[in-house]
């Protein structure tokens, strides 16, 4: 019902609440709403717009914590209007007898009943729901058809030879307006069906009041005597239905004979004319005139399609019609279906439906569903037939047939014709919701429209964007498409687009196709809002020049922004200037661009610690927040620039020089300090001044060499700076960004090796930085001992070097006979692994060096098991790259060696990142069951260059998994 207006305040107080709690409880975003993106619908009838809500966390919904409103606006209207709510239980409508059910609403259907629809309410309409504290929203598109009522007149004429007379074929309260009206006829004498465009009048649309169009078109007809037994056709098509055919049937007669001055005939000649005439009009056998109606040529997959097939005026009674198909498996034509008019019973009955002939198991002959046949007998005891046939295709049984009809009457030349015709089947595509890579639009950051189509056939797919009514200018990118597992095709397009703020309400729409076939189906993505990032200006300091304990101002322009609502703040580092006079202007609209700007300043006394000190203006723009500094250096206060690395990429063991300046300092008393860390350095500084500079006062500049080692990495250098005109030290950093190198590894070596004495197993780790590094050695899978790294040096190249050892007693090398001794290495800071392993063979105490390469940098090994397992391995899963040079673009062979596992029993799954690889996998028993071999092939992107590959192994109730990064060149 209609609410008053006390009604509707109390709907706006609860909606406003509901909303404020979606915006104070931060919702999870996981409430769904489901509608259809295009109806469409008949005039006149009652109409359900879907919108299914899902995924709230109840099993039914608190309809007192759920709002509905369902928004309309029509295609030539920019604002919406409110069709029906429904906040907390309180209903509202502006349309009487539009509904809603409250207990399809508790379980999730929102769905809008609007009886009796009309044209001016077509347009879009958005289902809001809010489940507090979550929303979502859906957008419906209704498109509204009538169909017309067709009236042909006179339906029989009798004209007599060479007089004139009209044809009127009136088409009525049809939408939309565009309407095709033709005229064929069709001759027992001639096979031209052409109509000549002087005798046809096609008048104008005319607009009925109730926003329905009519229309007349009109044939003129001018016979002679072998038009008699014409039969013409007025066919229309509309939007409404395919085709509809109505039929008129000429009869010609001869003038009167003027008997002024004639003879009488003898009345055997008179006889004889009459038992002519009457022969010819009742006795004649005449073929039946064929009128074909195949409708459209290309069928849609599990959609009901009509064909009428019309014959008209033939004798006698005895008529058969047979259908014959087609296909790409069968070449021949099989007849599949036939009727015969004169077994059809009592003609008077009408319409009938009869079952259709199948052939025994085959499926693709399931293609007429339904037979509509008709007979009618006429005053000259001819006799019309129509039949209509419904087809119900399968695209993924049968995409494209040939169908025949086969007509027999023994009036007929050769006594049958034939007419044939192709039909394709497709299936529309359907397609999901646009989606948006971004929540909030920017035009500085570009943003990617995607939309999955899915469900059409064949796989040659068009598709279009455009932004309301005009096509967006980016070029769509399209997926290949691939069949799903229902035979049908799906893919994905997208777009990349740079926003602009007159895109702000814009709605932009996915439209597919079929290649060549107009039918197409849309997705609707809607930009509701649009963030420009607000741009700053220099910060400016009146006077240029600051002194302390004199007033400073600081001012910016924040422009180009939008939406308006925009906040600034000043700070000292961190800490807001709340005693300082802040000043900021209304935001200003620019008329041209539509954005908005914005001044500020502060103004404050400045002191002593204040120089050298960081003055920040803080703008908070849509949840984003920009930061701008001023550092401000009071006048006779020293000025330190910042430290200057020369080369600014510094190397191990290669000079680097960092330099400080230190300006406008009075008086000359100052002091400068290098801190390495938290040391104070001593040598190899050279500082010059304090100078008099040409403005009076000084200046100084100093300079730190050193020879970075590994030591040094990630080591930060300070300048610090003294002058009795600073209440504190101004200090200056610099980092050096020194590159982490990954260690190099040797094989394991054994000394003594006689069996009498203790044995030694060593490594020697070099070249790397930093020193950080993590050594274990073990024995089989037992961790037998964690490297001590305490005496690693530098060495020659300033890199870290140091030899980790372990020992063996005689006794305890006899007990791990037959078992690898192995050290893992492991550097955190390249994030290297390297192993290196030896056997144990127990021949008087001697030891067999095993030979394995060290494991590449790009492993990351690990095994998962929920208890020890009988069976060791000697070595860990190794993933190696089959293919040399691997590029972009191109195809990639990998293997993975899986040691001490049976093939048997095991399951094996390749990833790339996250998700799961589905092409073909090949897994290889090796010999001596020392394990197995697991190929893979994937097929790399032309703009990536880095993949995370993953082999995961289940075996003897353990998960074994292997990472490898692959780069592609």
């Amino acid at each position: 019902m209609q609410g008053g207006d006390g009604l509707t305040v109390s709907r706006g107080l609860l909606l406003g609440l509901l909303v404020c709690l979606c915006g104070v409880l931060q919702p999870a975003e996981t409430l769904k709403v489901t509608t259809r993106s295009l109806m469409t619908v008949a005039l006149d009838t009652d109409v359900m717009i879907p919108c299914d809500i899902s995924e709230y966390s109840t099993p039914q919904l608190d309809i007192t914590k759920t709002a509905v409103e369902w928004h309309w606006k029509t295609s030539v209207e920019e604002t919406e209007k409110i069709v029906y709510s429904v906040v907390s239980r309180v209903h509202w409508s502006s349309r009487n007898n539009v509904r809603m059910d409250e207990n399809n609403l508790k379980k999730g259907n929102a769905a809008l009943f609007l009886p009796q629809i009309q044209l001016s309410e077509g347009g879009t309409y958005r289902c809001f729901v809010i489940v507090t504290p979550d929303q979502a929203e859906g957008v419906t598109v209704i498109e509204l058809f009538a169909e017309p009522a067709v009236n042909l007149s006179p339906r029989e004429v009798t004209i007599e030879k060479d007089k004139e007379r009209t044809l009127s074929c009136t088409v009525n309260k049809f939408y939309p307006g565009l309407i095709e009206v033709n005229w064929e006829k069709k001759s027992i004498y001639t096979s031209d069906k052409i109509v000549s465009a002087e005798d046809i009048c096609m008048g104008s649309s005319v607009k009925n009041g109730d926003g329905t169009f009519s229309v007349t078109s009109k044939l003129r007809l001018q016979p002679s005597s072998q038009d008699n037994g014409n039969i013409y056709h007025c066919i229309v098509k509309h939007k409404s239905f395919s085709m509809q055919v109505f039929n008129a049937t000429l009869i010609v007669t001869d003038p009167p004979a003027n008997l002024n001055g004639l003879v009488v005939l003898p009345v055997l000649l008179l006889l004889g004319v009459i038992a002519g005439i009457v022969y010819i009009t009742y006795f004649q056998k005449l073929p039946p005139a064929i009128v074909t109606i195949f409708g459209n040529k290309e069928l849609k997959h599990l959609e009901e399609a009509q064909m009428v097939f019309l014959f008209s005026g033939f004798r006698p009674k005895t008529l058969e019609v047979a259908f014959l198909l087609k296909t790409k498996i069968c070449s021949e034509r099989q007849k599949i279906f036939s009727w015969n008019s004169k077994a059809a019973g009592n003609p008077e009955q009408g319409e009938e439906i009869l079952p259709l002939f199948t052939r025994q198991g085959e499926e693709n002959f399931h293609l007429l569903k339904t037979f509509y046949p008709t007979l009618k007998e006429t005053q000259r005891r001819t006799f019309d037939t129509r039949c209509k046939i419904c087809i119900v295709p399968d695209v993924r049984k049968l995409d494209e047939f040939e169908l025949t009809l086969e007509v027999r009457h023994e009036a007929l030349p050769c006594r049958f014709v034939t007419a044939t015709q192709l039909f394709k089947v497709i299936a529309a595509p359907s397609l999901d919701k646009v989606q948006c890579s971004t929540d909030v639009p920017n035009p500085e950051e570009q943003l990617t429209l995607s939309c999955r189509i899915h469900s059409f056939f064949p796989e040659m797919i068009d598709v279009k964007w455009y932004k309301n009514d005009d096509a967006v200018s980016e070029k769509p990118i399209l997926s290949e498409p691939k069949k799903d597992r229902d035979g049908l095709f799906f893919c994905s397009s997208s777009i990349k687009y740079c926003p602009q703020v007159s895109d702000r309400g814009k709605i932009f729409v996915c439209k597919a196709n079929i290649c060549g076939s107009p039918l197409c189906k849309v997705s609707f993505w809607e930009m509701k809002t649009i963030v420009f990032t607000p741009k700053v200006s220099k910060i400016k300091c009146e006077p240029a020049a600051p002194e302390c304990g004199k007033p400073v101002t600081l001012s910016c322009l924040v422009k180009d922004f939008y939406p308006p609502e925009c906040d600034i703040c000043w700070r000292k580092d961190f800490e807001e200037l709340i005693y300082a006079g802040n000043e900021a202007e209304d935001p200003q609209l620019d008329p041209i661009s539509k954005l908005y700007s914005r001044k500020s300043q502060v103004s404050f006394i400045p002191k002593p610690e204040d120089h050298a000190v960081d003055f920040i203006v803080e703008i908070n723009h849509c949840n984003k927040t920009l930061r701008f500094r001023y550092p401000l250096l009071l006048k006779g206060f020293p000025k330190v620039k910042d430290i200057i690395l020369e080369p600014n990429d510094p190397e191990y063991g290669n000079s680097l020089s960092l330099t400080c300046e230190v300006m406008d300092f009075y008086p000359s008393d100052i002091e400068s300090q290098w801190l390495d860390g938290d040391n104070t350095v001593k040598t190899d500084v050279d500082t010059k001044g304090p100078l008099e500079d040409s403005n009076g006062c000084f200046k100084l500049f100093s300079e730190y060499r050193l020879k970075p080692t590994a030591l040094d990495y990630d080591k930060t250098i300070t300048f610090k700076v003294i002058h009795n005109k600073l209440t504190k030290p101004i200090m200056k950093n610099v980092y050096l960004k020194l590159p982490a190198i990954s260690p190099l590894v040797s094989e394991i070596k054994a000394r003594p090796v006689q069996s009498n004495e203790n044995i030694f197993l060593e490594t020697f780790i070099s070249n790397f930085a930093p020193r950080n590094i993590q050594v274990t050695w073990y024995k089989g899978w037992e961790k037998i001992y964690e490297g001590n790294t305490s005496n690693i040096k530098i060495g020659e190249n300033k890199l870290c070097y140091f030899k980790s050892q372990i020992e063996f007693s005689p006794k305890a090398l006899q007990r791990g006979v037959g078992q690898a001794i192995r050290c893992e290495v492991k550097h955190p800071a390249t994030k290297s692994f390297q192993e290196k392993s030896f056997v144990l063979n127990g021949k008087e105490g001697s030891l067999e060096q095993l030979h394995t390469s060290p494991v590449r940098q790009n492993h990351i090994g690990r095994i998962r098991s929920s208890k020890p397992t009988s069976k060791e391995v000697a070595m860990p899963m190794k993933i190696e790259c089959v293919t040399s040079n691997p590029k972009p673009g191109e195809k990639v062979t990998l293997c993975c060696f899986v040691p001490g596992r049976s093939l048997q029993g095991a399951y094996v799954s390749w990833y790339i990142g996250i998700f799961p690889v589905d092409e073909e996998i090949n897994n290889k028993s090796c010999e001596e069951e020392s394990g197995f071999i697991s190929y893979v092939t994937i097929t790399t992107e032309k703009d990536k260059k880095n993949y995370e590959i993953r082999c995961e192994v289940c075996a003897d109730e353990e998960t074994l998994e292997e990472t490898f990064i692959l780069e592609t060149q």
